[in-house]
């Protein structure tokens, strides 16, 4: 095996074990396939590797220009790795039991059989959907399942909920249009949109990705998830959080209070 091969097999190892020592929220977001994406056929441990590659969406080159995108110019490759398999040769002993002279006799019969057997990694250059650029992705073939207990709020406030493909953001609210898009099916996205549109009924938002805003919807969706019973990857929220700033978060209370205690009231009142 050259050099070259080896050293990006082993930085693919070093990968996923960072990620065990220090990214759990991505070791268990690696758990969960997308949604038609190459990367849903991988293996747990090369979507391991491209969630540490700061992305949701990998594929190689020509699998890119498939879809009608291209690589950017200097953009550099991530490597996965594929496994190398090869029949060889393996004996194996089976028990036969026979009649022989009118008396029943086991034999050990010894024979050869060829096994698959794994006897090497192959790296696979892919690149990020974010160092491509060109035509739209395909909208993504998902269904939204919104709880029963938010419906009353979702006419209330006259929002609508649609799907849309990754982009990488997994949801948004349209302060003008009240217009809510998914591009994940997990319900923490929702919650958190739905805070958006809480928060703009009852403060009136600005648009942009405002850090208090967002702190505000995030901590939101994870308080009214707990108090309704619903389990959700608080490590995933708590590390939204962090990446806003947790000076946020404190100057959020008030605000996040008033926003968890409209969808508590609005949905202990409503009946599935």
């Amino acid at each position: 095996m050259d050099e070259i091969r080896k050293n990006r097999i082993r930085k693919a190892m070093e990968t996923v074990l960072k990620a065990f020592e220090s990214n759990p929220e991505k070791v268990a977001l690696a758990v969960f396939r997308g949604n038609g994406k190459p990367s849903d056929s991988w293996s747990f441990f090369n979507r391991l590797i491209m969630l540490m590659n700061e992305t949701e969406d990998a594929r190689g080159f020509k699998q890119w220009q498939k879809v009608g995108r291209k690589v950017k110019k200097g953009a550099k490759a991530f490597y996965i790795l594929a496994p190398v398999k090869k029949k060889v040769p393996v004996k194996v002993r089976r028990v036969e039991k026979a009649v022989v002279k009118g008396e029943e006799v086991t034999m050990e019969i010894e024979e050869t059989v060829m096994v698959e057997k794994l006897v090497s990694f192959k790296p696979i250059p892919v690149f990020r959907y974010e160092d491509t650029e060109g035509e739209p992705l395909p909208e993504e073939n998902f269904s939204i399942e919104i709880p029963c207990e938010f419906k009353g709020i979702v006419e209330e406030l006259n929002l609508k909920v649609e799907t849309t493909a990754f982009r990488n953001y997994y949801g948004t609210y349209n302060l003008k249009t009240k217009i809510i898009k998914l591009a994940s099916p997990e319900l923490i996205v929702f919650l958190h949109e739905l805070a958006h549109a809480v928060d703009d009924h009852l403060h009136q938002l600005n648009g942009g990705q405002i850090p208090l805003q967002e702190v505000v919807a995030e901590f939101s969706a994870a308080v009214i998830a707990y108090l309704l019973g619903y389990r959700i990857p608080l490590g995933n929220v708590k590390g939204y959080i962090e990446s806003y700033g947790f000076v946020n978060l404190f100057k959020a209370f008030a605000r996040v209070e008033r926003v968890v205690g409209f969808v508590i009231e609005k949905t202990s009142n409503g009946f599935c």
